[in-house]
């Protein structure tokens, strides 16, 4: 007896199956523009998931600094469960020749297999795209100790977050790379104090006791969205090219 199947499930049968993608993000305003670039639906609890080029995505908002990064991801997602993790968000430059925007990969010992669709991706969009090493930092930095430290330790640019994904990945074989986009040039300062929370009520209570502030506040908010404009896009079409 001849079995007969439609082509759609003989052809879903044969394809191989894309391993799944683990994305984390400090805050809602780098993690609300990917997931919508991305198509992913929020579960709650700073969780968003879905499909994307056949493959499922899910990132995780885990809270500014490595302190937070590392309680969101062990009380989270399990490392078995993916085939490569992407830190994502924005960064500051340590280098002169970084522009807000400009995407920077620190891809550590990632296989070819993942790096090599970045440059191409870069390529194909058009995008400006450095692979350096990102240099872990516990505050906001300022533009005389960038400086100092992207000459000492030749870093391309700095976050807090990224050191927290490796450590928790650590000892598994879940390949991590870094991928951010440029907020803060090499010689550009950011408030030095960020607003207690992402809320309403955190940000009016900021407002008021930080009045002086605020218009490197609106344009840190300016260059922030375009950035992260530049980087959801890249994002969406690296993870479909894999």
């Amino acid at each position: 007896m001849t079995i007969s199947m439609p082509q759609g499930a003989l052809e879903a049968m044969q394809a191989p199956v894309k391993a799944p993608v683990l994305l984390t993000a400090a805050t809602r305003w780098e993690a609300a523009p990917l997931a919508r670039a991305l198509g992913l639906a929020s579960i709650g609890d700073g969780r968003f998931e879905g499909r994307l080029g056949g493959r499922s995505i899910v990132l995780i908002k885990t809270g500014i600094g490595a302190i937070a990064a590392r309680q969101a991801l062990e009380g989270g997602p399990v490392a078995a469960d993916f085939g490569l993790a992407l830190g994502v968000g924005l960064c500051g430059a340590l280098q002169e020749d970084l522009r807000t925007g400009d995407l920077v990969v620190d891809p550590r010992e990632a296989d070819l297999d993942f790096v090599v669709p970045l440059r191409d991706t870069a390529k194909t969009l058009g995008a400006t795209i450095y692979f350096g090493k990102i240099l872990h930092t516990d505050v906001i930095l300022q533009p005389a100790m960038k400086r100092k430290l992207g000459a000492e330790q030749r870093a391309a640019a700095c976050d807090m977050e990224t050191s927290a994904l490796r450590r928790w990945a650590h000892g598994s074989p879940l390949p991590v790379i870094a991928l951010r986009a440029v907020l803060d040039e090499l010689d550009e300062s950011l408030p030095a104090e960020a607003p207690g929370g992402e809320h309403a009520a955190a940000l009016t209570r900021y407002a008021v006791s930080h009045a002086a502030s605020l218009p490197a506040l609106i344009r840190v908010g300016l260059r922030s969205r375009r950035a992260m404009k530049t980087l959801s896009r890249f994002l969406k079409a690296y993870l479909e090219a894999l």
